[in-house]
């Protein structure tokens, strides 16, 4: 199973019910508490996808931290980029985001996500879970690494079988960069097009 779609449909899915009513100032009640309301919004047949779109965009924002994770990804690159640069790449990041995953709405097919246990790793907490799939497939081992924010916390990675989605994606955005010259306007310029295709497909 591929890692972005692994990853899509760690989004996805939901943890038991009890768990995602608990209080979401526990670390492993806030994942299952994201995990129920990204069910709520994948299944829900009587609302269009822009509308999906704009709530699965407001998801993002309230439950990971999408300017720390971006600027990760981005690396060193970040302190070369111009002012202008930063805030085009993060909103063009925010955005592929959001049309990628949305529209992998429909690979969503029964899995539920299990949430273990937690523990703390310096100044974050590593939630772990796993997804189990109704079809009797092997256990997918996922962990969240989360950081306190206020009264809440936000998530700065996903570990998918070990696999980190954030430094997998930053050594891909480094390729894209370097491949081109070192031009941050590079990045920006795939992932406005990969955006671009998935408009035009209809997703």
């Amino acid at each position: 199973m591929k890692l972005a779609r692994v990853f899509a449909i760690v989004l996805f899915v939901a943890t038991t019910a009890g768990l995602a009513r608990a209080d979401v100032s526990s670390p492993d009640a806030f994942i299952g508490k994201l995990a129920d309301r990204a069910l709520a919004l994948v299944t829900d047949r009587t609302t269009d996808m822009p509308a999906k779109r704009e709530s699965f965009d407001r998801l993002l924002s309230e439950t990971f931290d999408m300017e720390g994770i971006g600027r990760f990804l981005l690396g060193r690159y970040w302190r070369l980029a111009t002012p202008e640069e930063r805030e085009a790449y993060l909103k063009a990041f925010n955005e592929s985001i959001v049309y990628t995953y949305t529209a992998r709405f429909d690979e969503y097919s029964g899995q539920k996500l299990v949430v273990d246990n937690s523990r703390e790793d310096g100044q974050f907490t590593m939630v772990a879970s796993r997804i189990v799939d109704p079809k009797g497939t092997p256990d997918v081992r996922v962990d969240w690494r989360i950081i306190r924010q206020g009264d809440s916390f936000k998530v700065v990675d996903v570990v998918i079988e070990g696999v980190s989605m954030s430094v997998t994606q930053r050594q891909e955005y480094a390729s894209v960069i370097q491949s081109n010259g070192g031009q941050v306007q590079a990045l920006i310029k795939a992932l406005n097009d990969r955006m671009a295709k998935l408009k035009s497909s209809g997703s």
